[in-house]
């Protein structure tokens, strides 16, 4: 066999059922799922929303903040991926049922868009924290080589996901500890003179911090699929989210929370170089690796949705991740970050619909035909995406509850009273 052949070989083991259900026995146990999303967790983003918490409220407020926002989207997630599990599919072949089989395409340019260009301008975030915590190198090549990095457990799927996710966990949670306890340690004021400096930048509400806590990991919610359909059941999502991912996942902001309170600071390379030295150097490669890679593995996917039935998942994850570590090279990607949050907030709204779908009108038994597009579910989708826009850019005022959940629950809601309308008029006809 020749070595390209070889090669086509391996990477064909990692095609983890782009277009198809996953099979009984490909089905993994529930600390299995765990440990994946307890490494997409910890990750850079959740460092920097323990900073900025910090930095934002008062040292217990912020905890408390940190407990309910993970515990809301963990909630929203639990239901949302046990689509996947359910179906066996991915989210985006899942959104079929609810969107149809062309107006799925829709969900999937938006989440391929998401995760793309999050792959992007992680790997450039990497490339100048890394340049920040060592004092020098260049951000285009670090970037470029932390992007192809990252791309390599994409292309080999669930297994190296995996597989990675295994030893960052247990890293992390030594080391997070670690240097919380070191800034204890180390400081020269107490927990209470500590506490009583906070919150070190600008104030902020609480309701905010909770917002940004589950809007942080909102994509999360609505691509849980792509991971859960590797679960067993219902019971095991459940397992893996609450008894592993919560406990284990809350270390790294609220240690971030210690971190930030006792150097007084909320700037992510200048926090972790000051407290972990080399091992927070360290921590800042696999948090990236380990969040950025689940980016490319979910934009793979959602690619592949719309792809003919013979395009290779590994090879689109491949192509994929090559164009964005090169735009990370070679463009300061920060700039773009807005347009990133923009069509963040209309990925929210796909979580509302497809459970509206799935967990109400199912067990309605209103009755639903397979279209080419289904435009309740449309117009429900742009309903929820521009009412989460004018909150996230502050064109409406501060909200009363996280708005990703108030998104969710009024796609779900528009949804499901447009169907019911559909369905009635079906019926008098």
């Amino acid at each position: 066999m020749k070595l390209s052949e070889k090669l086509e070989e391996i990477f064909d083991s990692g095609e983890d059922y782009p277009r198809e259900p996953v099979p009984r026995e490909a089905r993994k146990p529930w600390w299995s799922i765990g440990i994946v999303w307890v490494g997409v967790y910890i990750c850079i983003p959740s460092i920097i929303e323990g900073l900025l918490l910090i930095g934002g409220l008062p040292f217990w407020e912020a905890i408390v903040a940190d407990l309910v926002g993970i515990s809301i989207f963990l909630f929203f997630m639990l239901f949302q991926g046990n689509i996947g599990t359910q179906t066996g599919l991915s989210a985006y072949m899942a959104a079929r049922n609810s969107f149809g089989y062309v107006g799925s395409h829709l969900v999937s340019i938006i989440v391929a868009i998401c995760g793309f260009g999050w792959f992007a301008i992680q790997a450039r975030a990497f490339g100048e924290s890394l340049v920040a915590l060592v004092g020098h190198g260049n951000i285009a090549i670090i970037s470029l080589i932390g992007g192809l990095t990252m791309m390599l457990t994409a292309i080999f799927g669930y297994r190296a996901i995996e597989a990675l996710s295994y030893p960052s966990v247990i890293y992390t949670f030594i080391v997070m500890i670690y240097m919380a306890i070191k800034s204890f340690m180390t400081s020269n004021m107490s927990f209470s003179e500590a506490i009583a400096k906070t919150p070190v930048t600008e104030p902020m509400s609480f309701i905010s911090g909770v917002s940004m806590v589950v809007g942080g990991m909102a994509m999360a919610v609505v691509i849980s699929p792509d991971v859960n359909r590797f679960s067993r059941c219902f019971k095991d999502n459940a397992k893996a989210l609450f008894l592993l991912t919560l406990p284990i996942a809350i270390i790294q902001p609220i240690s971030s929370i210690f971190i930030g309170m006792y150097m007084g600071t909320a700037e992510l390379g200048k926090a972790l170089v000051m407290a972990g030295g080399f091992l927070g150097f360290f921590l800042v490669v696999l948090g990236a690796w380990t969040s950025n890679d689940n980016n490319l593995y979910s934009c793979s996917l959602a690619v592949s949705e719309i792809l003919p039935t013979k395009a290779k998942r590994w090879k689109t994850a491949l192509y994929l991740g090559v164009i964005a570590s090169f735009l990370a090279s070679v463009i300061d990607l920060q700039q773009y970050g807005n347009i990133m949050y923009l069509f963040n907030a209309f990925c929210i709204p796909v979580a509302g619909v497809m459970c509206a779908d799935y967990y109400i009108l199912s067990k309605m038994k209103v009755k639903k035909e397979m279209k080419k597009v289904n435009m309740v579910a449309v117009i429900s989708f742009f309903a929820g995406g521009l009412f989460e826009v004018l909150f996230d850019f502050n064109i409406f005022p501060n909200p009363i509850l996280p708005t990703p959940v108030m998104t969710i629950v009024l796609a779900g809601t528009i949804y499901v009273f447009g169907m019911l309308i559909v369905d009635k008029k079906r019926v008098n006809i």
